[in-house]
């Protein structure tokens, strides 16, 4: 198994899509219980597609498990 981490995404195929932002300059502005398949292909998308235009950098989201 491949952790994610700056190195190893830099390496990932040209075909995958990545963050066009700098993921540093991100805050927390959304605590989200549960964080499946659902939240991920909605919500989270939403806010990268945002990120990627320029905007919500302050609306990251921290991933609450239970």
């Amino acid at each position: 198994m491949t952790i994610l981490t700056e190195e190893t995404l830099a390496r990932l195929n040209a075909g995958v899509s990545r963050p066009r932002y700098d993921r540093r300059q991100v805050t927390t502005g959304i605590a989200h219980i549960g964080v499946g398949n659902f939240h991920r292909s909605h919500q989270a998308m939403y806010i990268d597609t945002l990120m990627n235009r320029g905007a919500a950098a302050d609306w990251g989201i921290c991933g609450i498990g239970l």
